[in-house]
């Protein structure tokens, strides 16, 4: 497998083709034979590489808004040993 070193359109005995950098192509194709200079042997970069921490997602930070069934969430009470904000 070869993979496209420039971007562009490459005019050559088989027409016009438009080239992307990174693009993969076979060793065999005649392109790659008649025009080598245009392509190498080393894979580009990923477009999407791999999250920073394995596991670890954006949506595992986020709380539920929600109590999930059987789930006891605490209550915050004011100084005066109330709930609520306090602007009674």
């Amino acid at each position: 497998m070869k993979y496209s070193n420039c971007n562009g359109a490459v005019r050559w005995s088989g027409g016009l083709t438009v080239l992307k950098a990174g693009q993969s192509i076979d060793d065999d194709h005649p392109l790659v034979i008649e025009r080598p200079d245009l392509f190498t042997d080393d894979s580009p970069e990923p477009d999407i590489k791999k999250p920073a921490k394995p596991g670890r997602t954006a949506s595992a930070r986020i709380e539920s808004a929600t109590r999930a069934p059987g789930e006891r969430r605490g209550t915050r009470r004011n100084a005066k040993g109330k709930g609520g904000t306090g602007s009674d």
